[in-house]
């Protein structure tokens, strides 16, 4: 999604917060107060206009960096999340020969877990302070945490309905359709077992957080379907009609500027940001 949000900054000459280091992760300073990004010294220096990063969530130092943003972030199931990262990371290679690495990995998570008695720290709470707060101590305040967070939230996007996600981004900052297209750039060439019910039901004891959370946005996502403001299944179908010529054109002229811009991942977006900004270095 930050690709999405940096490609469009870069169209419309907006600047983004990036790292100094190019990074596509902003990180907070040593007091937790501010966050550390590239500065730039010229006296016409216009101000930041976009921050798209993996980052924490740290509304008083985002205001600090962006004003009058709308805040926009993207979760995911944590049964697919948590398989994408063991898969991802390489863990599987550590289970030569097992029918389902997955399997086995989670049974000594769980282990370690039903020892220890806590949530892990991992997900979409991992970057929302107020939720890993409450990992060891009280959970009865979780469902007025969320909806607090809902309230300032202007979109909470979800990974398993990407498409439908980008039409309600579209109508919220009043993009074209040609400002969401995308080319899917990851796909996986070795088989990975499903998931079986066992395996869901230890994910669901060992992150119940991020559950309860993911179901939370995941019910008031439809809601902003069902009041979507025009026929959202017509845009859709517009929007995946366009997407599917997109692809063609990008399968077989890859090299072109256009399909260029759209395949940079994350990091390299970020850095071509930066080089962007550099005319803000006097």
């Amino acid at each position: 999604m930050s690709t999405i949000i940096y490609r469009y900054g870069l169209k419309h000459d907006l600047v983004a917060a990036v790292d100094p280091q190019r990074d596509a992760l902003i990180h907070e300073d040593e007091t937790g107060k501010h966050y550390v990004i590239a500065k730039y010294n010229c006296s016409d220096f216009p101000g930041y206009n976009i921050m798209a990063s993996h980052i924490y969530y740290n509304r008083p130092a985002m205001e600090e960096v962006v004003q009058n943003a709308k805040y926009v972030t993207i979760i995911r199931s944590p049964h697919s999340r948590l398989k994408s990262s063991f898969y991802f990371s390489g863990k599987d290679k550590l289970f030569p020969g097992a029918v389902n690495p997955f399997e086995e990995y989670l049974k000594i998570k769980y282990d370690t877990f039903t020892f220890h008695g806590y949530d892990s720290m991992t997900g979409f709470k991992a970057y929302v302070p107020r939720f890993r707060l409450l990992l060891s101590g009280d959970k009865t305040n979780l469902t007025t945490e969320i909806e607090n967070l809902d309230k300032e939230l202007d979109l909470v996007m979800i990974t398993e309905y990407y498409d439908e996600s980008l039409i309600l981004l579209k109508k919220l900052m009043c993009w074209d359709f040609e400002d969401i297209v995308y080319v899917s750039m990851k796909s996986h060439s070795t088989y990975q077992p499903p998931i079986t019910s066992q395996m869901m039901n230890m994910i669901k004891d060992m992150s119940s957080l991020d559950i309860q959370i993911y179901d939370y946005f995941n019910n008031t996502f439809w809601d902003k379907v069902r009041n979507y403001e025009g026929d959202f299944q017509a845009d859709l179908a517009k929007f995946r009609a366009m997407q599917t010529k997109v692809t063609s054109r990008c399968e077989s002229d890859s090299d072109s500027d256009y399909c260029e811009m759209l395949h940079i991942d994350a990091n390299r977006m970020s850095s071509k940001i930066a080089r962007s900004n550099s005319k803000w270095v006097c």
